[in-house]
């Protein structure tokens, strides 16, 4: 039976079902297009890495997405040998002074082995601490702060 076959009560009924349906798709879609940009956004501002307090709000194909999402970063930062992920936004100056929130051991910079233990302040590149800052380990101060 056709549409056309429909008595009109239950044609006007079909019709506005299908287009309910139609609505509620297009709901569902934005809302997980939404939630896709959102986890895009968590993989640049945070790093490989989001916090434990994140992830547990993600379900289990949104980890999936995220972990799939990296990997394609990943991958094209050690095809280009660039990493696109570091200064997403200019720098204002070269050294920022940073203030250690979570120990974090030692890590490897430019100059040299530098141990960041909570409490401790530094003044090191930038390119070499942005993702610990972005991920909470590390805050950055401003200039009149660290005086």
């Amino acid at each position: 039976r056709s549409l056309d076959d429909l008595p009109g009560p239950e044609k006007v009924a079909c019709q506005v079902h299908h287009g309910i349906v139609k609505r509620n798709k297009r709901c569902a879609l934005t809302y997980l297009e939404k939630r896709c940009s959102t986890i895009k956004s968590l993989r640049w501002e945070l790093g490989p890495l989001p916090p434990e307090h994140i992830t547990s709000n993600m379900s289990h194909h949104e980890r999936s997405f995220f972990a799939e999402y990296d990997k394609l970063i990943t991958d094209y930062n050690q095809a280009t040998e660039v990493n696109v992920t570091e200064d997403i936004a200019p720098p204002k100056e070269l050294l920022v002074q940073v203030r250690v929130l979570r120990d974090c051991g030692e890590i490897a910079t430019e100059t040299g082995v530098v141990n960041l233990e909570r409490g401790t302040t530094h003044s090191l590149k930038r390119r070499d601490i942005e993702h610990l800052v972005r991920q909470g380990h590390l805050e950055e101060l401003q200039m009149h702060e660290s005086c």
